[in-house]
């Protein structure tokens, strides 16, 4: 039920920074749509995840939507990028430039061939690059002109992660960017299925995983080697793939049932277009936040073997142009932002569906499936600890379990019935600066060790609302070593944090 932690923070940020009216981005709204639409028992559609980006564009400007979020930065030009040699040497390329980075290379085992080299040359001689569908091996896959081959591979019980490499026949379109503390990165993306082996002879007891369902969106971590070579490292989360949920979407569809049983109301009376629907939705939503969290004891988790097979289905490789053409509405910034909501939801309304659709040629380039691969996986969990906390505080807040990787920490959380689990984690490292966000579930939220000290971590749990409006900051994140007591971030997280608890790991050497 819970939105991606950082898609949140990134739509919160660009709402305080760009005047959005308030019935684009409301929270409570995005909950109450995701209900109300099913949307968490369909499978996954394609739609454009960087919508919030063009309602900002157009609400107010580009230019301020770019400024807002910090998130483009400049045209990324293939032409411009050096070759490099690196045929089955990605994680060495790449490992430290990436959000989740690490060693990779170490440790990783080398995808190779079946075929004999002679075998390997003949197929090649014979391969259509236009042809949809056309092989060349077993981990290189060629379709639409665009050949991807995966080289590398590494996995944990927490999660997979593979080295791909994109090769174009023409050159790659100049390609928007994107900026974080690892630097700047092309904007690529790509909409796959994903199956594993095993799961299909399921142990009694257990369902195949809804998550596996429908095609997924990855947002892509990588750079252009050349103007027709992309390489990046896939992370698929292994742990968040093996839950079966099955009884828990029951029981929370039973809870949202009885919250709109107990408020008198319907999902149609919920709507944020008028004060009492509002009012209502506000209600609505508080109450389903106190409910949701203790139900996450009802996913169980499907045992994994050590050794198995991934099956991958790309279905389309995304790129965002680099000057993409929004719809125009004919309205400027400040007389968007000026507008009521009935008047701006009117002019929105006619956006032409074209605009709307994803990939769509007025802001993508984009390239047609399929690529299917099967890579054989085993799990190396030699350097992975684990431990097991099951406490709550008397705010009916706690943690089940934290486990560590040599790239990753993932916290698991717990809820008490009645305890509001509308709420924001935060990791601090030994010297009290923040940990890197990779992803949150709902249930686990996962954080990049990178080159940080973690003999100790301190973990808080936040109120999300207090945290986005007061808390936050990113003058706050980090260089906390060398600031007073009272001016270290941890201190302030301390005096707020609905729970708090200190971490102290075993060895943390390589």
């Amino acid at each position: 039920m819970r939105l991606d932690d950082r898609e949140k923070e990134i739509q919160r940020e660009l709402k305080r920074e760009v005047e959005i009216p308030e019935a684009v981005k409301n929270k409570a709204q995005e909950a109450y749509d995701m209900i109300k639409n099913n949307e968490i028992h369909q499978e996954k559609k394609e739609k454009n995840p960087y919508r919030w980006m063009s309602i900002a564009a157009k609400t107010a400007g580009a230019t301020a939507a770019v400024l807002a979020v910090g998130f483009v930065v400049c045209a990324a030009n293939p032409v411009m990028a050096r070759e490099l040699p690196i045929v089955g040497g990605i994680f060495a390329e790449l490992q430290d430039k990436v959000s989740f980075f690490g060693n990779f290379a170490d440790r990783a085992e080398t995808l190779e061939e079946a075929e004999t080299k002679e075998k390997a040359s003949e197929v090649s001689e014979t391969v259509d690059a236009k042809k949809p569908g056309t092989t060349e091996g077993a981990y290189t896959k060629t379709s639409d002109g665009l050949t991807i081959r995966f080289s590398e591979v590494y996995a944990d019980s927490q999660a997979i992660y593979l080295t791909m490499e994109a090769k174009s026949e023409e050159p790659f379109p100049d390609t928007m960017m994107s900026q974080d503390e690892n630097g700047e990165m092309p904007v690529l993306s790509m909409n796959y299925t994903r199956d594993y082996d095993f799961l299909k002879e399921l142990p009694e007891g257990y369902e195949y995983p809804e998550i596996l369902k429908g095609a997924d969106f990855a947002q892509l971590e990588g750079k252009y080697l050349d103007e027709n070579t992309y390489a990046c490292i896939l992370r698929i989360d292994l742990k968040n793939d093996m839950i079966d949920d099955s009884q828990y979407m029951k029981k929370y569809d039973e809870m949202v049932q009885g919250v709109l049983n107990e408020m008198g109301v319907s999902m149609n009376d919920l709507n944020d277009e008028t004060d009492e629907g509002y009012a209502l939705l506000e209600e609505f939503n508080n109450k389903v936040m106190e409910r949701a969290g203790s139900l996450e004891s009802e996913r169980k988790e499907i045992p994994v073997p050590e050794s198995f097979t991934l099956h991958l289905n790309i279905e389309k490789l995304i790129g965002e142009k680099a000057e993409p053409e929004y719809w125009d509405s004919g309205y400027t910034g400040e007389e968007l932002a000026a507008m009521s909501e009935e008047e701006w939801h009117k002019v929105m309304s006619q956006e032409p569906q074209e605009y709307l659709e994803y990939p769509n040629e007025h802001m993508n380039f984009w390239y047609e499936g399929g690529w299917e691969f099967d890579i054989p996986v085993t799990l190396d969990d030699s350097e992975t600890e684990v431990m097991e906390i099951n406490e709550t505080n008397e705010n009916g807040i706690g943690l089940k379990a934290v486990t560590k990787t040599p790239y990753e920490i993932s916290v698991e959380t717990l809820y008490e019935e009645g305890s509001n689990s509308d709420c924001f984690m935060v990791a601090l490292d030994a010297k009290g600066n923040k940990l890197p966000y990779i992803t949150s579930d709902g249930r686990t939220d996962r954080f990049a060790v990178q080159d940080r000290d973690i003999s100790t971590i301190d973990i808080y749990i936040l109120d999300y609302v207090q945290y986005m409006d007061e808390l936050k900051g990113e003058e706050r994140y980090n260089n906390n070593e060398n600031k007073p007591e009272e001016e270290k971030w941890s201190t302030l997280l301390a005096a707020n944090a609905k729970y708090h608890k200190t971490i102290q790991f075993g060895d943390t050497e390589e």
